[in-house]
Order: structure tokens, then C-alpha cells, then sequence
């Protein structure tokens, strides 16, 4: 009797061990995203007539937390190279009331932190579609330059010049702004809790817009 008793006790604990190994392991919770990219920003500080686009380079690390499979809540922070562009600003002369053109040299270093739910479609397969849509904050640390401006109502040599403005050097300073992001790209897995991804980023805080398209290396557990 003992001995079958111990049979019993020996199969069931068997079973039991089985079963255990059999079970699906849970769903990945969280996942981790560093990427770089090539990035595009406006600031809008000057008159729309120019384009005052600059290009740069992006770096951006992100923490996720799956909510369901498919649905995501991520934070990023991203960091960009200085830009720096040559643009015209216009400003009145004194006595005259006309117009002058001055050149300003605008420096700007952009600061992304963004709070986005993630939508993606399907299971993890080997391709795997998203979108996102969230809130952005640009931390833009802003410079100028300006050299020394004259106008020169006549001819130089009897009509002395008048100054328009004079030597600027300013910042740096921070302007802060807020704002919506969207988004889409696509994780390429190269292992069942890794994979390349890749997509493109667009923000707008007023006046300013900003495009990323980026590639990265990201991780589930």
C-alpha cells in the first residue's frame, strides 16, 4: 500500500513539473529603445519668407511599459548636435523708418522629452508595425551673432552712415516649449526579446517643427 502510495506521490510530481515547464511564459512588461538619427528642426524664430531649417544629428534612449500586447505607454529623451544658420532679420532704421536687412548667426541645441502611448499592430512577429502620438518639451538653448550694422543713405564720403544696430552676442539662453508628437516606424526582431528599429518622428511646438528619421536597438523583458 505504501508503495503505491509512493507512486502516486511520484507521478503527480512529475505531472506537476510538466506542466510547469509546458506553461507559455508571461508577455514582456517592459522594453528599452536607444537610437540615433538624422534631424531636422525649425525653430520659427525669424520671418516664415526664409527657410530656416538646419540639419543635425539626434540621439534618444526610451523605457516603455505594455500595457496589453499591442499598447504602449513610452518615455523618451532625446538630444541633438548644435545647429547653426545664417539668417536675415529685419529692422528699421532710425530717422528714416525703412527697412534693414541685418544677418543674424543663429546657434540652437534641442532637448526632447516625450511622453507617448505606442499603438502596435499585431503580435510580435519578425516585422512588426507601430504608430505613436504623445506630448513633447523642446528645451531649445539658443545663441546669436550679429556684427555691427550701418546703412548708407548716400555716398559715403559726404553723408556719414547711420547705424541700424550694433554688435550682437547674446545667450545662451533656454526657451522652453510644449506640444504634440507623432509618429511610425516599424521593430525588425532579431531575436524573440530583441530587436532593430526603425521609424521617423514629427513635433510641433509652436512655431517650431522638428522631423527625426532614426534607427536603433531595442530590448523586451
Amino acid at each position: 500500500m505504501r508503495k503505491t502510495a509512493w507512486i502516486f506521490v511520484v507521478l503527480f510530481a512529475a505531472s506537476t513539473a510538466e506542466a510547469q515547464q509546458a506553461a507559455p511564459s508571461a508577455p514582456p512588461r517592459w522594453d528599452v529603445n536607444l537610437n540615433a538619427g538624422i534631424f531636422g528642426h525649425r525653430p520659427g524664430d525669424f520671418d516664415d519668407r526664409y527657410n530656416n531649417w538646419y540639419t543635425e544629428g539626434r540621439y534618444a534612449a526610451s523605457i516603455g511599459y505594455y500595457w496589453t500586447e499591442n499598447l504602449k505607454t513610452e518615455l523618451e529623451f532625446a538630444h541633438s548636435g548644435e545647429g547653426d544658420r545664417y539668417v536675415q532679420e529685419a529692422v528699421r532704421v532710425p530717422r528714416t523708418g525703412a527697412l534693414h536687412s541685418v544677418p543674424v548667426e543663429a546657434f540652437d541645441r534641442l532637448q526632447q522629452t516625450s511622453l507617448r502611448m505606442v499603438w502596435q499592430f499585431g503580435n510580435n512577429t519578425w516585422v512588426h508595425p507601430y504608430v505613436n502620438a504623445g506630448y513633447v518639451l523642446d528645451a531649445d538653448r539658443q545663441s546669436r551673432r550679429s556684427p555691427v550694422t550701418y546703412s548708407y543713405p548716400g555716398d559715403p564720403r559726404t553723408v556719414p552712415p547711420i547705424l541700424v544696430q550694433p554688435e550682437i552676442s547674446s545667450g545662451p539662453d533656454i526657451e522652453y516649449r510644449s506640444g504634440v508628437s507623432l509618429g511610425a516606424g516599424s521593430k525588425f526582431y532579431v531575436a524573440p526579446a530583441a530587436y532593430i528599429n526603425t521609424g521617423v518622428q514629427w513635433t510641433y511646438t509652436r512655431p517650431a517643427k522638428t522631423i527625426t528619421f532614426y534607427s536603433g536597438f531595442g530590448v523586451e523583458f
